[in-house]
């Protein structure tokens, strides 16, 4: 990945997008001396994207989210099209969210739009029998920069005399790739006294309040990521029925050495965090790697795994495999 700009351009035309956006608490822009780091890798986004999707809580509530042991491990099937029909309020309270993350210059990327492309794709491919994650598909197809998990409860004090509803809410903010809260806010008992007693009403009277902080929080971890890169995990393994081993030589280097070599050079600042290292796994964690590509276009870990996939096969004549699946989660298979 080359340099394409100077450090005094990218700063100059960072500061312009950045000044261009209006508000004070974007704070998009890095330091003088990380700006130097990937210069034309910041330039291409302004403000980061997000996607509003109900929680977990809120589909299971909905009778939307089911639970499925596989081999000891739980994994949970979502049915976020299911849960526009059980519920008729999220729609307009998801649209009542994007307004205002809109209103702060946030681009968006829209959940019901998202999945009717996602079902259109899928409906080409069910003669397949391929077990399908949703978010994840979600994820790879919309590309946000954020998720924004909501959830929320609709109640009456049968104690009290009024007919008033109440809402209680959380709106919290995701980091796509690690999946990590940057922000989030709660809000109990909104609307107690308000004689609105919808929900949508009610978030779009209390939720313009709690945006600023919302905003400050994911913007001031998007600058993080401008500096220094997206957060991602590398697993790298061998199948059993290969006779590849990591100690294996590939010119004059281990495979497991090319393979820190490569990160070494394709990292953020040679970021990340060996976790195992066996003769037929490697695994690295807090894996930094660049924010788009040198076209501007996002740069994700299917994309980072498919980079090292050529270095290997080119390297090493390896037949390699690139199976990742979610935005933050790399996996390679050496066969």
């Amino acid at each position: 990945m080359k340099n394409l700009l100077s450090p005094l351009f990218y700063f100059s035309a960072l500061l312009f997008v950045a000044s261009s956006c209006g508000g004070s608490d974007e704070g998009l822009i890095p330091s003088a001396e990380d700006a130097t780091a990937k210069e034309s890798n910041a330039i291409t986004k302004s403000m980061p994207s997000v996607l509003v999707i109900p929680s977990d809580a809120l589909l299971k509530r909905l009778g939307c989210l089911a639970t499925v042991n596989n081999q000891g491990v739980t994994s949970y099937v979502r049915d976020y099209n299911k849960s526009f029909v059980a519920n008729s309020e999220l729609r307009f309270v998801i649209a009542e969210i994007e307004g205002q993350f809109s209103k702060k210059g946030f681009p968006l990327e829209n959940l019901e739009q998202t999945l009717k492309l996602i079902n259109n794709n899928n409906a080409m491919d069910e003669g397949e029998g391929v077990a399908r994650d949703i978010r994840s598909e979600l994820m790879n197809t919309a590309r946000p920069d954020y998720i924004v998990e909501l959830d929320y409860e609709l109640t009456r004090d049968r104690n009290s005399r009024s007919i008033n509803n109440s809402l209680t809410y959380i709106v919290k903010c995701l980091d796509v790739y690690t999946n990590k809260s940057v922000a989030s806010i709660t809000r109990a008992n909104a609307g107690k006294s308000s004689d609105i007693n919808d929900v949508p009403g009610l978030v779009k009277a209390d939720f313009p309040g709690s945006i600023g902080e919302l905003s400050k929080g994911i913007t001031k971890h998007f600058s993080d990521l401008l500096a220094n890169g997206i957060e991602i995990t590398l697993r790298v393994a061998v199948m059993q029925t290969s006779n590849v081993e990591m100690d294996d030589d590939c010119g004059d280097e281990e495979i497991g050495e090319k393979i820190i070599e490569w990160l070494k050079k394709n990292t953020v600042k040679s970021t990340y965090k060996m976790s195992k290292n066996t003769s037929t796994e490697m695994f690295f964690t807090n894996v930094r790697i660049y924010t788009a590509d040198e076209d501007g276009n996002s740069y994700t870990a299917y994309d980072f795994a498919k980079d090292l996939k050529k270095a290997l096969k080119k390297g090493c004549g390896l037949d390699v495999d690139n199976k990742t699946q979610s935005l933050g989660d790399a996996f390679l298979q050496l066969n």
